[in-house]
């Protein structure tokens, strides 16, 4: 999945812990600890899996186009 960041340019990462608040098997490691998911967006724009975008989406981290709505 496509998450954006309008605006942002160069490399830049964005760290997340979605299993702090989500503690479902695809955001633990084996001893059922939160993943830290380290998210590099290169000119606004990174590829990652869906559950992940979704989440940031969900939050208000990223969002789903490139558009920037005034």
């Amino acid at each position: 999945m496509k998450i954006y960041q309008p605006g942002l340019r160069g490399r830049i990462p964005h760290f997340v812990r979605p299993g702090v608040e989500f503690p479902v098997s695809h955001f633990l490691d084996e001893n059922g600890q939160a993943k830290m998911f380290t998210v590099t967006f290169v000119n606004g724009e990174a590829d990652v899996e869906d559950t992940l975008g979704q989440y940031m989406i969900d939050k208000g981290e990223a969002k789903s186009s490139p558009i920037i709505l005034l």
